[in-house]
């Protein structure tokens, strides 16, 4: 990942001055344009499109208003039933840019339960990718973007991609030519925005939130509140330089609606639902800019347009997002994985249509391989079929399937037949996995979530809890385990179930290769020097309050939490670094201070942080966010040490009167290692786990206050 110092002002700028789209030689066979709209933990209920021909779509009963997305469902298809293939982020976003259940990618893994040693705590309950995520999308998995590419598409991605943050993973590394966005949720990154405030918390260390220009950051703290006008900007470049004889693709996983809500001052309390529903209305204007420019450069007849969701609404204030549906984001539930979703194409989709097929954010890659393949003929209408069925790419069968057929309204076009319903996307344990499987109008649960109907219990199942989802789409009101009904329903389920649990092979677990701090994304590694009482890697300090939010007596009344946050980052009496905290010069730096081995750390005095000893004691004390090599430097100087050692990702801190032999006549260079003994470390970081001698400069002033001092020999 490329770092930029500091970037001017206005993002967009920068983005201009270095935005370049290539056109491509035209095709003798026109191709149309894609667009997908992806947002980010939008229940089906949370979009109101104005009719009851469908349930859910009310904007939470008409508390928010998407006359943009609306517009979309007017003139094109929506569906009752859209499937996301997971209940989370990164699996759900691996297996639409796949065609292919996350657990034939190795994503969607509790580490805790299936690799409790890798290398740091990975996000939440794991099964997504942190901010210094290890793993990503497999390389050996074709994404869509890397198939349209010879096809001749130019292509794009405006957004969360949450696929791998390391360079190979990136958007600019899987197909797309253009990328700007954070690589991840919104609420893994400091902000003025985030719930965690200015401290990190384990098991999360983050940095401030990122934006990324294909491979640079640009903006960190991103200001969240213009991060939709600065997509929309960005998006409006990339079409002005496109031409209708080339086509292109453009994927928008928005960043909104995911918590912790923002939104512009223009859209602060303009939703009676409060910061989700404002959050969602500004997506919406989003999907209106967007489709706007569309019209403006003239692709608004020959593009086809999908809009979605990743998961479901998550619990909490937000989970009337997915009424009439039992459940959240996180849940197997219908609340979990069923998602708004709709498809618009003028003169080709018919205009207010509603679908009752079965279908699925895996069939976007099939679908739109299979529409790129025929192409548009001369009178701008689609050509037929090619009699190609895009069932495997590279050998490789996908679990998505082409549903061109369904939204072109040809008579007999079917969805899936069966759809199944992971926890956990644990290929070498996939018997206990998969907690559900849905086969026509019938769902049945092996494995019951957290928050069932009455008098049902979580957990396995001694008989299959079934439910009829016509009928009683709520999960409210289990079919009699000795009907005849739940007896033929049953037979066609538990047979789709295992030929489905015979198609699973295991694969590389992507989330249990953990985390490591050195893939952590920081645009100024030394801000703190310019801007010591801000978090380190501050590039745009007016995000920390930004003005028009501060200003705004909308956003604060809307947002409770604003007016505290609005203040920034306060400086603290004596904070290191500063002038209070001696300089420690390269010159100080002596060599290693933990074996290269066994991880063994042999500077016995801990300030922060954890440590293992050759003796096998292990000590834990907090990390520090605040800690850096002046701060450490202080401490045990104060505390008479000769030598000292920072590490976890310049969080922890270690004093000693001497250190092990490992580390002497060892050039600091080689100090950057895999953590071999500590699982549960992060190890390498800023100062690359070296030992210094200390700086014993005047040190004046008081010492940042930690959670755990030095304690007395």
């Amino acid at each position: 990942m490329h770092r930029v110092e500091k970037c001017t002002s206005s993002v967009m700028l920068l983005i201009t001055s270095i935005l370049v789209f290539g056109a491509r030689a035209a095709f003798a066979t026109a191709r149309p344009n894609f667009v997908v709209f992806f947002v980010d933990d939008m229940g089906i209920n949370q979009i109101d499109i104005g009719t009851t021909r469908v349930y859910g779509y009310s904007g939470d009963n008409h508390t928010i208003s998407t006359p943009n997305i609306k517009r979309l469902a007017d003139e094109g298809m929506t569906f009752q039933t859209w499937y996301s293939s997971f209940h989370v982020c990164s699996p759900s976003r691996a297996s639409m840019m796949t065609g292919m259940y996350s657990v034939r990618l190795g994503i969607g893994i509790p580490n805790s339960i299936y690799a409790p040693h890798a290398p740091g705590p990975s996000t939440g309950s794991n099964v997504v990718f942190s901010a210094e995520s290890v793993g990503g999308l497999p390389t050996n998995a074709s994404t869509i973007a890397e198939k349209l590419k010879p096809l001749g598409y130019n292509t794009a991605a405006v957004g969360k991609w949450h696929l791998g943050n390391r360079d190979i993973y990136m958007p600019t590394s899987r197909g797309f030519d253009h990328y700007l966005g954070i690589p991840f949720s919104q609420d893994m990154g400091l902000s003025f925005w985030s719930t965690h405030g200015y401290k990190t918390e384990p098991p999360f260390f983050p940095t401030p939130l990122p934006l990324v220009h294909n491979l640079t950051i640009v903006e960190q703290p991103v200001g969240l509140h213009h991060l939709v006008k600065n997509y929309t900007s960005f998006i409006d470049q990339f079409l002005s330089t496109q031409t209708a004889s080339t086509p292109f693709y453009l994927y928008v996983p928005w960043n909104h609606v995911h918590g912790p809500n923002s939104c512009s001052a223009e859209f602060c309390g303009s939703s009676p639902r409060g910061p989700i529903g404002d959050a969602t209305q500004e997506v919406d204007a989003g999907v209106g800019e967007v489709m706007a420019s569309l019209t403006k450069y003239g692709f608004g007849n020959n593009t086809l347009v999908f809009l979605t969701s990743d998961n479901g609404a998550p619990k909490g204030g937000d989970v009337s997002g997915n009424y009439p549906l039992r459940g959240y984001k996180a849940t197997t539930w219908e609340g979990g994985f069923r998602e708004p979703g709709i498809a618009w194409w003028p003169g080709k989709i018919k205009a207010g249509t509603i679908s009752q097929a079965i279908v699925s954010t895996m069939d976007i890659f099939p679908t739109l391989l299979s529409v790129a393949s025929r192409g548009l003929g001369a009178d701008g209408a689609l050509n037929a079929a090619t009699g190609e069925v895009h069932s495997s790419i590279d050998g490789v069968s996908l679990d998505g399937i082409d549903i061109s057929d369904i939204i072109f309204g040809v008579d007999g076009a079917k969805g899936h037949e069966c759809y199944f319903f992971y926890k956990y996307a644990v290929a070498a344990d996939a018997v206990h996995g998969l907690a559900a499987v849905r086969c026509q109008d019938y769902k049945a649960y092996w494995i019951v979530d957290k928050g069932p109907p009455r008098n049902i219990k979580p957990g396995p199942q001694e008989k299959p809890v079934l439910f009829n989802l016509v009928a009683d789409p709520g999960e409210n009101f289990p079919v009699p385990a000795n009907s005849s009904e739940y007896t033929a329903a049953m037979a066609i389920l538990s047979k789709a179930r295992t030929s489905h649990l015979m198609t699973i092979q295991p694969v590389p677990n992507q989330n249990g290769r953990g985390t490591d701090p050195a893939y952590a994304m920081c645009g100024a590694p030394d801000s703190t020097a310019r801007f010591p009482h801000l978090p380190n890697c501050t590039m745009n300090p007016e995000n920390w309050a930004p003005a028009d939010i501060c200003a705004s007596q909308a956003c604060l009344t809307a947002n409770k939490g604003y007016g505290g946050a609005c203040k920034g980052p306060q400086p603290k009496p004596g904070i290191c670094p500063g002038t209070q905290c001696p300089h420690v010069p390269p010159a100080n730096a002596k060599g290693c201070f933990i074996d290269h081995t066994d991880g063994i750390c042999d500077l016995p005095h801990v300030v922060a942080g954890h440590c293992k000893f050759a003796n096998g004691t292990i000590v834990d004390k907090p990390s520090e966010s605040r800690m850096s090599l002046e701060v450490c430097n202080a401490h045990c100087v104060l505390s008479n040490f000769s030598y000292f050692g920072v590490q976890m990702g310049g969080r922890g801190c270690f004093c000693g009167d001497d250190y092990g032999s490992q580390g002497k006549n060892t050039s600091v260079g080689a100090c950057a290692y895999p953590c071999v003994g500590n699982a549960r470390e992060s190890c390498g970081g800023p100062d690359n786990n070296a030992v210094y001698s200390v700086a014993r400069s005047t040190i004046t002033g008081q010492l940042p206050e930690l959670d755990y001092l030095p304690e007395p020999n």
